[in-house]
């Protein structure tokens, strides 16, 4: 039987508007689903949480918090799935989001449940360069609490938005490698990339960027770009560009 209070989202709701106060169709849209939410109408305002999220341009930080009261409903509603689904969601654009201190017990496990799931996740992030002979070297760092990640893959193309070729990389403790592979007979190129770890079915567990948002990397003369006299050659704004950026992360989309 669904609860006959909803405090939590009268209670978040004061909340969020004391931070982000400016009116629009989004904060109409948000204050209309958590009216819904609390006259228990939970479908109907799941539906207004949706609009509300079709907003882009809201702060991290509200949508966060509006993503944890969407997720409550769901598990009101019993839907497990996308409870948890959208409480992650919420983690993700904001890790301190929390519900008020009045809300049910319910959704505070809700969401320590998932943090802890969360923890317990590998995570994979390319690390700086090192070996300056070696421009086209990938290092990854790998962190896998427990031990899901089966092998990690180095996938590359030679233009954004591929297709990716795979190439396996080889770890030691919590630091993996691969190198992108070098065109015949040549000195100068261009890669765009990411790093994948996959579990023994096959499955990702985790990614550092992605197909759509690739790292790029562009080695000239067999130097990594920043490096190349001719970026030198180009002028003060490249020597500083180049001082402070290697990696680009780019969307091929655009």
């Amino acid at each position: 039987m669904l609860p006959l209070t909803f405090p939590v989202l009268a209670a978040a709701s004061s909340l969020v508007v004391a931070q982000a106060p400016a009116p629009g169709a989004a904060q109409a849209d948000l204050a209309r689903a958590r009216e819904l939410a609390g006259a228990l109408r939970y479908e109907e305002a799941v539906v207004e949480y949706q609009r509300y999220l079709g907003h882009p341009d809201r702060p991290a930080a509200e949508r966060a918090q509006a993503l944890l009261e969407l997720g409550f409903i769901h598990l009101l509603l019993e839907d497990t799935v996308n409870a948890e689904q959208r409480t992650t969601e919420a983690l993700e654009l904001d890790a301190w989001v929390r519900p008020p201190p009045d809300a049910p017990q319910k959704q505070k496990d809700l969401l320590e449940r998932v943090r802890a799931t969360l923890a317990a996740r590998p995570k994979l992030e390319v690390l700086p360069r090192e070996d300056a002979g070696r421009p086209q070297l990938v290092r990854a760092s790998l962190k896998d609490p427990r031990a899901r990640a089966n092998e990690v893959l180095l996938r590359h193309a030679p233009v954004p938005g591929g297709p990716y070729r795979a190439t396996p990389m080889v770890c030691q403790q919590d630091t993996c490698e691969g190198e992108l592979p070098v065109p015949p007979r040549a000195t100068s190129f261009t890669a765009w990339y990411f790093v994948e770890a996959l579990d023994s079915q096959g499955n990702t567990v985790a990614r550092a960027a992605n197909p759509l948002a690739p790292l790029q990397l562009s080695v000239i003369e067999q130097k990594a770009w920043y490096e190349s006299p001719w970026v030198y050659a180009g002028g003060a704004a490249l020597v500083v560009g180049a001082a402070t950026v290697f990696f680009i992360a780019s969307d091929p989309r655009k």
